[in-house]
């Protein structure tokens, strides 16, 4: 499907300029490019809530994780004794609240560990876009940074069996939705143009004769290049790899393996190099790194099974060369990220993990559904620096921007700056 020269140069002009704030924004789930990777010089490896810049409570539940652009800080909301989606936008340096927006849904069956607030925003200079699942529909909202709704937009005929989780990306200034949906209901990536909310492109997911129809939209994409094309990297159980045009939807290159279990965490990328794990009941059992390389066909570097210490919720990192593995029962495991040869794995904490770890100041940092944060010396060699006690649970990814780490727990906000 092609779109109007008018929607191109709009989709462009917004490429432009989200990616000459990419290295200051945390705009989306996991930061730039869902790397998990941030900047806030002289974090803290052991801290208290003394050491807490601000806290504030939230006005119900969640495990979409908070974005930012500039100072402003949103996160969504499902409200505590109502059934209503909530968009909270607050001032990053002090905790104040600046605005609240909210609409009624209808709730719809999830997994017990799922929340009708799951998919994380993803935000850039004109709108923070927000994406809702319900039994009915999946409905895509833009909100302009004062709360003012710009447009919505929703296709019918979603359905799971433990709710959504996947959250929109932009790239290439195009705003790249998916959903994934079981038994007769459709599975669709749609390409939307941010400025208006109208549908550049749509491609269906079709299961292969013979295969269950399983699909459902839990990890979020994220762009990698092959040769000097910007692809749009989807991974789901049935159909397996695809690269797809974020202007046009075209398929430039894939990898058509059916993996019997479902992708949760997300895709790490690092210069073409791309890494999955699927799972099923707490444990990462099948995996893939693929190397892009300019072709229609991209090079299956290797696989890790149940024996090699997968995740399966957590998002793995790729830095330095190194892929960690930070699995759901606390186990971390450190590869070699172009062979997959392993370099250590030791129990980094106890509990459950399923917020992603990211890696700020040269430290990893994940934590636990029981408020654990552990906090380890990123490189070859293990080592834990430090245990840290929230008031409660956490099942958010944190968020790193302007000098500080954001934790989402159970019930507030947390900001942590760093020492100078």
């Amino acid at each position: 499907m092609t779109f109007s020269r008018s929607a191109l140069s709009a989709a462009l002009l917004c490429a432009a300029a989200s990616n000459a704030v990419d290295a200051q924004e945390w705009t989306r789930f996991r930061g730039p490019n869902g790397s998990g990777i941030g900047d806030a010089p002289s974090m803290p490896a052991e801290f208290s809530s003394s050491d807490f810049e601000w806290v504030v409570e939230l006005p119900g539940t969640g495990v979409s994780s908070p974005v930012l652009w500039g100072t402003k800080l949103f996160v969504t909301v499902a409200g505590k004794g109502e059934a209503k989606h909530i968009v909270l936008c607050y001032d990053g340096t002090n905790g104040k609240q600046l605005w609240e927006w909210s609409e009624p849904y209808e709730a719809n069956h999830k997994h017990n560990f799922n929340d009708f607030a799951s998919a994380t925003p993803v935000v850039d200079e004109r709108a923070v876009y927000v994406c809702w699942s319900s039994a009915q529909e999946t409905r895509v909202i833009a909100l302009d940074h004062a709360g003012k709704k710009l447009w919505n937009r929703s296709w019918a005929g979603f359905t799971s069996d433990h709710g959504s989780a996947a959250s929109p990306v932009l790239i290439d200034g195009v705003l790249i939705v998916h959903t994934d949906g079981l038994e007769q209901k459709k599975s669709y990536i749609y390409g939307i143009n941010p400025a208006d909310g109208s549908e550049l492109w749509a491609r269906e997911r079709v299961t292969p004769e013979g295969k269950e129809k399983h699909i459902t939209a839990y990890n979020t994409p994220v762009e990698s290049k092959s040769g000097d094309r910007t692809t749009v990297v989807m991974l789901s159980t049935n159909h397996g790899w695809m690269g797809l045009d974020p202007k046009t939807g075209e398929e430039v290159w894939s990898h058509k393996q059916v993996y019997e279990f479902r992708s949760v965490g997300s895709i790490a990328e690092s210069g073409g190099l791309l890494f999955a794990a699927m799972g099923s009941g707490g444990a990462g059992k099948q995996s893939a790194a693929l190397q892009l390389n300019g072709t229609a066909s991209p090079e299956l570097k290797y696989s890790l099974g149940i024996k090699d210490g997968l995740s399966y919720v957590p998002t793995p990192i790729i830095h330095d060369g190194l892929l960690y593995l930070f699995g759901d029962g606390g186990v971390v495991t450190c590869r070699d990220a172009k062979t997959g040869e392993l370099v250590y794995q030791e129990r980094a904490g106890s509990g459950q993990f399923f917020s992603s770890p990211v890696l700020v100041d040269g430290k990893i940092y994940c934590a636990s559904r029981d408020g654990l944060v552990v906090v380890l010396q990123a490189g070859r060699e293990f080592k834990k620096l430090a245990e840290n006690k929230l008031d409660s649970g956490v099942n958010a990814t944190p968020a790193v921007a302007n000098g500080r780490l954001y934790f989402r727990t159970e019930s507030h906000l947390i900001s942590l700056k760093g020492k100078k």
